[in-house]
């Protein structure tokens, strides 16, 4: 079966533009959703919980220019051939704007896990 993910652009945009990383262990954090416990003490840098680096990064092309045009090459070149994939039960929709647990559970169950 084939995963498709249905999402709000607008927020999957929030997401994706907020997200960065600890440099030294990869620990994921997020600018509104998961900060590192140090945010909470503005006199203090923030440190990464798991390793205690105060080096961060993000990724280049985790800005919204360019997921708002990823978003367009799907609209305008996957989405509608996706009818086609419906037709012979192929397609699988998973609520990518779910609680992560049960967008993990959708995906087992597509996967057979």
């Amino acid at each position: 079966a084939l995963p498709i993910f249905k999402v709000d652009e607008d927020a999957l945009v929030k997401r994706i533009i907020g997200r960065f990383t600890c440099a030294r262990c990869g620990a994921g954090y997020h600018d509104q959703f998961k900060l590192p416990k140090t945010a909470l003490h503005e006199d203090e840098p923030l440190k990464c919980d798991h390793c205690g680096s105060t080096d961060f990064k993000r990724r280049p092309d985790d800005n919204e220019e360019t997921v708002r045009t990823r978003m367009a090459e799907y609209r305008g070149k996957t989405a509608p051939i996706l009818p086609l994939y419906e037709a012979r039960d192929i397609v699988v929709r998973i609520d990518g704007m779910a609680d992560i647990d049960d967008v993990t559970a959708q995906i087992e169950q597509v996967l057979g896990l």
